[in-house]
């Protein structure tokens, strides 16, 4: 993915907090499936949506020291949400929203 399209999925993120896992765009389910970590760019891209989902629902921001322990939980939840996509397998996490870990789904 070149620069251009991540500033795009930054952009993204940003004004669409409420995103389910169900309408995660594929390519961005396969970038973080495609690492052993988060690159820089998923950091961002789920950091950006996350602290826009929180500020959205609950009106304030969070220390950056949370949005990064989050992201880590967001990523994880995403590399699991491609392989359950690839393998066309349900997930009990599609109905909720991607940019949230509450009532994350932890296997």
């Amino acid at each position: 993915m070149d620069r251009e399209q991540e500033e795009h999925y930054i952009d993204f993120a940003a004004e669409n907090p409420e995103l389910l896992c169900s309408e995660a765009p594929d390519e961005i389910l396969e970038a973080c499936a495609a690492e052993a970590e988060p690159t820089a760019f998923m950091e961002e891209f789920l950091g950006t949506g996350h602290s826009q989902w929180i500020l959205m629902t609950y009106g304030r921001r969070l220390p950056q020291g949370m949005i990064n322990n989050n992201v880590l939980q967001l990523w994880i939840r995403a590399c699991r949400l491609y392989t359950r996509r690839l393998m066309n397998e349900p997930d009990p996490d599609w109905g909720k929203p991607f940019f949230s870990i509450e009532d994350m789904t932890v296997v």
